[in-house]
């Protein structure tokens, strides 16, 4: 069997050379059509989980949900340079230029994501976005999984608590949470609880898409976009 990191680099040298189709709605020899690009225009929205200020860039539906999942399980890493504008955009309402600086902190895949992939879609997506995330900081603990695939509402919050730990002390260090996708804030409450255990002061998550459910929390349209749907 070949190591997961061999794997994902053959997937991406057949994708250069072998004919595509669009990740989104599978149009073909297309990377990404134009009807979909234009899908991936960020439309920012601020919520709030469990008095945690949440902003997402994307709604996780439709060809939006096929071009991001193409990224993280198909092994598409050229769509990071499409998501990457839209993971910035919502970064830039929670830090703009005149912010008081803080550390991005990325939600670590699960154990078999990350043998199975071989590279850490968060902090790929966030190099994208030109905002290189600290990668390591927190780990599952051993003997969980941060899948919640399958999981309903309760069971996902059941299974996330406990299961991260931060691997270094951030005493008076300001942290903006990055991860992907948000569905229920399990994960981004796990990952808020862990960094603060370990002194931080959480100011936000930021996550690229989430799905319709997941944005149901006083939620507000951010200036600026057009068109964001709530």
């Amino acid at each position: 069997m070949l190591p997961p990191s061999f794997a994902a680099a053959l997937r991406g040298a057949l994708a250069a050379v072998s004919p595509v189709s669009c990740a989104g709605c599978g149009a073909p020899d297309l990377e990404l059509c134009g009807g979909c690009r234009r899908l991936l225009r960020p439309q920012p929205v601020e919520t709030v989980h469990g008095g945690l200020r949440v902003v997402t860039a994307l709604r996780y539906e439709f060809e939006v949900r096929e071009a991001v999942l193409a990224y993280k399980q198909r092994g598409r890493l050229r769509l990071a340079a499409e998501l990457g504008p839209a993971l910035r955009a919502a970064l830039d309402v929670v830090l703009p230029p005149d912010a008081v600086p803080a550390a991005l902190v990325a939600v670590p895949p699960s154990p078999s994501g990350r043998r199975r992939r071989g590279w850490d879609p968060v902090t790929v997506l966030a190099r994208a976005a030109g905002a290189p995330a600290s990668a390591g900081v927190l780990v599952v603990r051993p003997g969980r999984s941060s899948s919640q695939k399958r999981l309903d509402r309760e069971q996902r919050a059941r299974a996330r608590e406990g299961s991260l730990r931060c691997r270094v002390d951030l005493t008076g260090r300001r942290v903006v949470v990055l991860d992907d996708v948000l569905t229920t804030g399990s994960t981004v409450q796990e990952a808020r609880r862990a960094l603060e255990e370990a002194g931080a002061e959480v100011v936000a998550a930021v996550c690229l898409a989430a799905t319709p459910g997941g944005r149901e929390v006083t939620r507000r349209r951010l200036p600026g976009y057009g068109g964001a749907k709530a």
